[in-house]
């Protein structure tokens, strides 16, 4: 009993003291609420919050809801850059075909202005000039994966003259510009009379038009990286009657130079050789893969496994891409 009576002694003057302070009529309501008393409704709740707080937590919410929509919306232009992905894919191909077209056409048109009733032609080699100082064959005739490789790619290094001349006296027929990333960019087509014609591809620019006459060595233009190349080099083509020639048969490219003096140019031999590859072309199949397909589609359309679809391609995943060619045999 004495020490209760203590203890209420000690603690009144700090009640007097509280009172004379004036503390805050909410702060007494919390400091006198026992826990009981606290309410625990959703609104009693949103009532206590701070009018501060309650805009800082509003605030939360709409960034998540920002946030969220931004996914989203990144989602969609992921898938938006796939199929933009796809149909660019689909367009290079119909470009590239395209291209190849426009070549075909114009080199058929060549033929079509020379070609000459003689089935041999002979050439006097010393006055002919190899097109590019090069002495590089970065790409030879002949089958490169799934089509004929036409003719000789000589390679262009940097710091070397790539001035490209004419192989054989001639008029130009034809001066094209396919694009910088499509078919064979820059190229100039010359007709050389009894049946031969030359062709001159990724050229950087050219000092020709169409109706030139040129002599052996004189200057068609630069040689580029432009069309569908992957370095600067020179595409050179050869044709007699509308049939190809392997032009490393005819010139000695790495000494710069020819074989023969006189070189003869067999139409009918040219044939065989060409019937030759395209008998070993015959021998392997090939598909485009188109959108929508997938590996087991195309081996089953080829009756291959999938697993021997994938050596024949080296593919190592499941992935293929439209516009890409798959050896099926």
């Amino acid at each position: 009993m004495k020490w209760t009576i203590l203890t209420l002694i000690a603690f009144f003057p700090l009640a007097l003291f509280a009172k004379d302070m004036g503390i805050p009529a909410h702060q007494e309501t919390l400091i006198e609420e026992s826990p009981n008393d606290i309410e625990t409704g959703d609104n009693s709740i949103k009532e206590k919050i701070d009018p501060g707080e309650a805009e800082k937590t509003e605030d939360i919410g709409n960034t998540t809801e920002q946030k969220v929509s931004d996914a989203e919306a990144t989602d969609e232009q992921v898938a938006d850059a796939d199929s933009l992905s796809e149909s660019g894919e689909a367009e290079d191909g119909a470009e590239s075909e395209e291209a190849e077209a426009e070549l075909a056409a114009d080199m058929n048109a060549a033929d079509s202005a020379t070609i000459d009733s003689v089935s041999k032609l002979v050439l006097d080699m010393t006055t002919a000039f190899v097109p590019t100082a090069s002495r590089r064959i970065s790409a030879p005739y002949g089958i490169r994966t799934y089509r004929m490789h036409r003719g000789v790619d000589m390679g262009l290094c940097h710091g070397e003259d790539r001035t490209i001349v004419a192989a054989f006296t001639g008029v130009v027929v034809k001066v094209r510009n396919q694009g910088r990333r499509k078919g064979y960019g820059k190229y100039v087509i010359m007709d050389h009379g009894n049946g031969l014609t030359t062709l001159y591809a990724h050229l950087a620019s050219w000092q020709v038009n169409v109706g030139d006459t040129l002599q052996a060595g004189d200057t068609i233009g630069v040689g580029g990286n432009t069309g569908r190349s992957f370095g600067a080099h020179l595409h050179f083509e050869m044709k007699f009657n509308g049939t190809y020639i392997d032009p490393a048969t005819v010139f000695n490219f790495e000494e710069g130079t020819f074989f023969n003096a006189m070189t003869e140019i067999d139409e009918e031999k040219l044939q065989l050789v060409e019937a030759d590859f395209q008998k070993e072309l015959s021998k392997h199949r090939y598909y485009k893969v188109r959108r929508g397909d997938c590996l087991g589609k195309i081996a089953r359309k080829y009756g291959i496994s999938i697993t021997r679809l994938k050596q024949l391609n080296g593919i190592k995943g499941n992935m293929i891409r439209p516009g890409q060619v798959l050896r099926c045999s």
